[in-house]
């Protein structure tokens, strides 16, 4: 299987005030995958693609790998401890010539891990706009609203989107396009805010993004991996914790 590797833009949220998510090209027959790690228990992963590694030692927290290019077939993934020699987690999948597949691996061995496949193939939002949705990725919370806003307070907002448990993923919501702080909270209860990114992220007109919130390496409170369809990424790093 030929693999070959290409740099996107990524931006880390842990340091960046403003995130701006931009998009890259096609690579023509090939197919394009990129990995996230939002696993409870491998603090590093590897990820295979019919029997070669492709992504070594992807740390959990919601890290992104960049995109890996590999050849159009129907292909077993699989998910590694990193150095592992046996897979802990093994789905088959066809990838289609010329698609974007954004693959998430979350849960834990608790609870059952599992693989999220992300198909970018929507159409872009509307000039001026940007197409947000939420996926949630982290077991220990209920329900969730998402707030785009630049508000201090949430008091008389509604909710961006929710999602209402564990691995729900929600509609997309056309927002107008432009930077925003992104906060969390539980289900219809804006007291309790779970995630705040007070750094805000550029939402670039007509892309389309997707939110998932994903356990932090410790601790209760989630961060969120940003993902642009077919392009950038980001880690968003939850303000609430040192």
């Amino acid at each position: 299987m030929k693999i070959s590797r290409r740099s996107v833009l990524h931006i880390s949220g842990l340091a960046a005030a403003a995130l701006a998510l931009t998009g890259c090209g096609g690579l023509g027959s090939e197919a394009q995958l990129r990995f996230i790690n939002a696993t409870v228990d491998y603090t590093q992963a590897d990820f295979y693609a019919a029997g070669e590694r492709v992504v070594s030692s992807l740390s959990n927290g919601g890290n992104i790998s960049a995109w890996c290019a590999v050849e159009a077939d129907s292909t077993q993934i699989a998910l590694y401890a990193a150095g592992g020699s046996s897979a802990n987690l093994t789905e088959t999948r066809t990838l289609e010539e010329d698609t974007y597949t954004s693959l998430l691996a979350y849960g834990s061995l608790a609870n059952s891990l599992k693989f999220k496949f992300f198909a970018e193939s929507n159409s872009s939002a509307d000039s001026g706009y940007t197409k947000v949705r939420v996926f949630h990725a982290c077991e220990s919370l209920n329900g969730l609203d998402l707030y785009l806003s630049n508000a201090s307070s949430l008091s008389g907002l509604s909710p961006t989107t929710t999602v209402t448990e564990y691995g729900d993923i929600s509609d997309f919501v056309s927002v107008s396009s432009g930077l925003y702080r992104v906060r969390l909270t539980s289900k219809d209860d804006q007291s309790n805010v779970l995630f705040d990114f007070t750094s805000q992220i550029t939402l670039g007109s007509t892309s389309v993004v997707t939110l998932i919130v994903v356990p932090r390496s410790s601790g209760s409170y989630p961060n969120v991996s940003a993902l642009q369809e077919q392009g950038g990424y980001a880690l968003l790093a939850n303000s609430l914790v040192s």
